[in-house]
């Protein structure tokens, strides 16, 4: 009857252990680490597209920890010919591929209680909260900060530039290697984001 009621009211009491490991982590917030994330995905229409990988690398103290990252390729039934053409991600890629649940499992423990950063990072956290969902698990707790909120700061402008990411690498003038993949545009970001902090 509980579980019932508890699915009726969207609540889960019962949460993972994973999960409840991830939530201890905000007892203690560590302010001197920041994860750049980033989400290769089969489009842009959260609800119906998924999340083909995720990469991360972390900055601790604005410097970046190559060490420090993070990287998985999911199973996933949907692929678009059309995003292949971006990210060059298919089925039947060499990398290792690990289901939904596994990748997001493992991201909750790299990102800890640090705060997120990425480039347009709205839409990569809307669409790691909806594979949340479908675990019937909350949102993610971490702050979130976005660079092109921080490129407007830097120009002294008060609303979002909307600037691409290879716009910020050219005027920073920053090599665009590993483009369109989820670990590269991770450290590229990180990049552009350690530019910025400095200028501010």
């Amino acid at each position: 009857m509980m579980y019932w009621l508890n699915n009726l009211f969207g609540k889960r009491t019962n949460h993972p252990d994973f999960w409840k490991a991830y939530q201890e982590e905000f007892k203690h917030t560590n302010n001197q680490r920041v994860v750049v994330l980033d989400c290769e995905t089969t489009g842009l229409t959260p609800g119906e597209d998924k999340i083909l990988s995720i990469g991360a690398v972390a900055l601790h103290q604005n410097v970046i920890y190559v060490e420090d990252h993070f990287s998985v390729f999911l199973k996933q039934k949907l692929i678009k010919p059309e995003s292949i053409a971006i990210h060059g991600i298919v089925k039947n890629k060499r990398n290792t591929l690990t289901s939904e649940m596994e990748a997001i499992k493992h991201l909750l423990k790299f990102l800890g209680s640090s705060k997120i950063l990425g480039h347009h990072i709205q839409f990569d956290i809307q669409m790691i909260n909806l594979a949340l969902k479908n675990m019937e698990l909350p949102k993610l707790k971490n702050k979130v900060e976005d660079t092109d909120g921080l490129y407007s700061k830097f120009k002294g402008v008060h609303q979002p530039m909307h600037k691409s990411l290879d716009e910020l690498c050219d005027e920073f003038n920053i090599p665009k290697k590993d483009r369109h993949t989820a670990l590269g545009d991770a450290f590229l970001t990180a990049q552009v984001y350690q530019r910025l902090v400095v200028s501010l």
